[in-house]
This record gives C-alpha cells, structure tokens and sequence, in this order.
C-alpha cells in the first residue's frame, strides 16, 4: 500500500512537471514567432526619404511598388482612416501582427500619392520615426511650429523640404500647441506627446 501511494504521488508530479514545460514550451514558442516576425523585416531597407519609403516611390503604380518587398500580409482599409477623404483605398502591410506602412493611391488610379510609415523602427534619413516626441522633433528643428488639422482634428508638423508630414492624432483636451486663431500655426507646449505616423508625399 505505502509502494502504491508512493508511486501515485510520484505519478502525480510527473504529470504536473510535464504541463509545466509545455505550458512554457508554448510560451516561449510565441515569443520566438513574434521575434522572428519582427526580425524578418529588414528596417534598414525601408528607410524614410524624401518622397520614397526604401525603393517604393510616390508616382509609381501600387503593383510596381510592392514588387519592391517580399512576405508581408496586405489589408484594405479607407484613406480617411489616416485623414485623407475622397474616397480611395489605404493598403497596409504587415508583417506577423504588426503594421509597417500604408499606400494611398489616387482616387480610382493605381498611382501612388502618399505613403503612410506608422512603424517605430522605420527611420527618417535624420534618425527620427513614427513614434518620435515631440522633443526629439526639436532637436532636429529647433524653428518647429504645429498646425491644426481642422478637417481631421489632428496636429502635425511639416517638414517641407523633405516633404515629410508628422501626424498626431490629439484632440482639444491633449493638443501640442496653443492656438488662439484658426489656420494660424503654434510653437509646440507639450513635449511628450508621440508621432503617431509620417506621411511622404
């Protein structure tokens, strides 16, 4: 009797022991994909420049761009998602779960007008991203004033010689600046506050 509860016990946490692994097996499996998934994309070749995000070109059909990347899951939303009314498509690419950029295509043409980079590791050519403060926009340009979106209810700054667009998506109650007249621009006062995607044009 005492061999028998001694050999139930020992049964008991073997059993146990075994879950616990695979319990962590899987976690540790989820983990690897979602490295994997992030490391299969190479940033460095997605860079921000000035009217281009890597190879992929404002001008060029949306089919020739993405023959320019390889591997990533296409998705369908509207372009007023990102501020952009008029009707046409926004395609965002991802890769695993997470989304890298949008393609904006004029209305009812297969020609590239904007390109939207939202991920945090996709750089400017001056080592800023998407998910830049507002403070590390100052550092690049000290002269830096926002605007209200007044049509979208957003704030962004403008690089105007790169044609860049820094997009916030802030409301009344967490704006950047201080705008005591419309369409009249506003040294920014709150310093944290996080891009929230660029667009190139």
């Amino acid at each position: 009797m005492k061999h028998l509860l001694t050999f139930l016990v020992g049964l008991f946490l073997f059993g146990c022991n075994s879950l616990n692994k695979t319990e962590n097996n899987e976690t540790e499996t989820n983990l690897t994909k979602e490295k994997k998934s992030e490391q299969s994309v190479d940033f460095d070749k997605f860079k921000i420049l000035k009217g281009q995000l890597g190879e992929i070109k404002i001008g060029m059909t949306i089919s020739k761009a993405e023959k320019q990347f390889t591997g990533l899951t296409k998705k369908t939303e509207e372009a007023t998602n990102f501020g952009f009314d008029g009707g046409s498509p926004a395609y965002l690419y991802y890769s695993g779960d997470e989304l890298l950029f949008g393609l904006i295509p004029k209305l009812e043409t297969d020609t590239l007008l904007f390109i939207i980079a939202i991920h945090k590791n996709l750089q400017t050519t001056n080592g800023l991203n998407p998910n830049s403060t507002v403070q590390d926009l100052l550092k690049k340009y000290p002269d830096l004033t926002v605007n209200q979106d007044l049509m979208n209810g957003n704030e962004l700054f403008q690089d105007k010689a790169n044609d860049w667009d820094f997009v916030f998506k802030t409301d009344e109650h967490t704006e950047i600046g201080d705008y005591h007249e419309m369409e009249v621009s506003s040294r920014p006062r709150r310093l944290t506050t996080k891009t929230d995607w660029i667009v190139i044009r």
